[in-house]
């Protein structure tokens, strides 16, 4: 949330290619970069769904893109135009079994294309039985969140579904995707489901779903007790201020801009008396311990340093927020927000249950800094491990990306500035690097390093929480790790990311802002499950 004044122009301008949420790839496939003439490329906010129907029935796909300007549209099939079609969907008005098939479409502007992710065109036969088209996948989550179950399918006519655990049928579970809002302990287990029609039935691939017990920490009680206390050193209109009723798209109301250029929710740091500010680091405190509220304070005098060496005043410690995204509760759920430039916590709490993520790191100076004497180094974690991955990768042909990457995939590069849709395409990222298991033990290690880098951010039973569904053995044979560029965090333009089942980190190496010759780096964590309290699962 930081910024700057007279400068101001020149971080604009900046910010736009540098420290702006543009990428040059997306989920699917690739997109160009921003050319620097104020258009922003386009990106695909929803991508186009696979269908089925029977043969002489419609058939209509249908792509959501954003990106400045004029958008133009180009559907294919099988990597080949198709005339005429050319606008956000494309319709086939009585699909014949020569339409099956892969589809995807171009999306393009004065400033570049992004091809969607491909989808899968299905035309049933007459008295066709059902046929599972994707089976339902294995799931790991966190007590408290939410997590949904799918299945697709095709066949003549219409298909009924009954999703089974343990292959006792669930109550009201018919239709293709089976919801379980608040997941327990006693939610685990083995799950399918049987799609039937008038020819036939077919049954899925049988699931696990694995379920993350909940720390019996008191830090829940700690961190309400905290926000109460900060509360109440508040003004009636700062209270209304601080808090903000709950919704996901509040809660994504985050950037890696300045909050000059990109506003956020809550109380600006800068506008609360030293005794308030004094109460909100020891909600931080509580909320994050000592690592956490460490790296906090690290990250703010990184843009003092900014402000005080050519960025100007929309940069600093008074350019941070604070918010309260639903109502503080010892018992229930709410979220404690503290964003600016180059850091945003998104920390919600659900009684005993916490998730720490998304989590947005970024800095510039990319080093150690001083401010009023002290030397501050507060991203050495996060750039130490992908220093010593990034090398060790380089000696694996597969762990190398083939595409470029000028930022984040899932930064905060939503319309507007902010978070983007929610939950992300991960689905729709088609290239993954090395497989973990294809590492040697020495380079696992790495890779573990790295992701404890983010993950010990947070206080130890969490994180001993997170750590346990990230590493299990199960996770591991499922994660992959990949970098492009050099494979070093010293070169713009290089890039790394490690993901799996649950886990997606992302590393970026970007050119500086304020000091233009030099790089500076921006990072996220995100869990797939647990983003925004679980809150963010289809």
């Amino acid at each position: 949330m930081i910024k700057r004044l007279p400068t101001l122009l020149l971080c604009v301008a900046l910010a736009v290619s540098g420290c702006g949420s543009g990428g040059s790839s997306t989920s699917g496939t690739t997109t160009s970069s921003d050319t620097g003439s104020g258009v922003t490329a386009p990106s695909i906010a929803t991508q186009p769904a696979s269908l089925a129907v029977d043969a002489g029935a419609a058939a209509s796909f249908t792509v959501s893109a954003t990106g400045g300007g004029t958008l133009a549209y180009q559907w294919r099939k099988g990597g080949t135009a198709i005339s005429g079609a050319t606008s956000a969907t494309y319709s086939i008005a009585a699909a014949a079994t020569g339409d099956a098939g892969s589809y995807d479409v171009v999306v393009s502007n004065s400033a570049g294309s992004v091809t969607s992710a491909a989808a899968t065109l299905t035309v049933n036969a007459v008295n066709a039985a059902p046929v599972i088209l994707t089976q339902p996948v294995a799931q790991s989550v966190a007590t408290g969140s939410s997590v949904t179950l799918t299945v697709s399918a095709s066949g003549s006519g219409t298909l009924a579904y009954q999703w089974r655990k343990g292959g006792t049928a669930i109550d009201g579970a018919t239709a293709s995707s089976y919801t379980i809002a608040t997941v327990a302990g006693t939610d685990a287990g083995t799950y399918d489901v049987v799609v039937s029609n008038a020819n036939g039935s077919v049954t899925s691939t049988a699931v696990a779903l694995d379920v993350t017990t909940t720390t019996t920490s008191s830090t829940g009680t700690a961190v309400y007790n905290a926000a109460t206390a900060f509360y109440n050193t508040l003004s009636s209109t700062q209270q209304g201020t601080v808090q903000v009723a709950w919704s996901v798209d509040a809660a994504r109301r985050w950037s890696n801009l300045p909050a000059a250029m990109v506003s956020r929710n809550g109380l600006k740091w800068g506008n609360l008396s030293t005794a308030q500010q004094t109460a909100a680091l020891a909600l931080i405190k509580a909320a994050l311990g000592d690592t956490g509220s460490s790296l906090q304070a690290g990250m703010q005098a990184a843009d003092d340093y900014l402000a005080a060496n050519g960025g100007g005043s929309s940069y600093g410690t008074g350019n941070y927020y604070i918010a309260f995204v639903g109502t503080p509760t010892a018992t229930g759920f709410w979220m404690l927000q503290i964003t600016g430039h180059h850091l945003t916590w998104n920390i919600a709490l659900n009684g005993s249950y916490k998730s720490p993520t998304p989590l947005f790191l970024g800095i510039e100076p990319k080093g150690t800094f001083t401010v009023n004497g002290t030397t501050y180094d507060p991203m050495a974690a996060q750039r130490t491990a992908f220093a010593n991955l990034g090398t060790a990768l380089t000696a694996y042909a597969a762990a190398k990306l083939s595409g470029t990457y000028s930022d984040l995939l899932f930064g905060a590069n939503g319309s507007g500035g902010i978070d983007g849709t929610c939950p992300r395409a991960y689905s729709g990222v088609t290239t993954h690097g090395i497989a973990y298991s294809a590492l040697s033990s020495a380079d696992q290690a790495l890779a573990q390093a790295a992701i404890r880098a983010y993950v010990n951010t947070q206080t130890t039973e969490y994180a001993n929480d997170l750590l346990g569904a990230y590493l299990s053995a199960d996770a591991l044979a499922q994660t992959y790790v990949a970098y492009a560029g050099t494979g070093t965090v010293t070169a713009n333009g290089n890039y790394f990311r490690i993901e799996g089942p649950r886990l997606w980190i992302e590393f970026s190496v970007q050119r500086g802002v304020i000091f233009n010759s030099d790089i500076h780096y921006h990072t996220i964590w995100r869990d797939k499950f647990g983003d925004y309290g679980g809150k963010c699962v289809n």
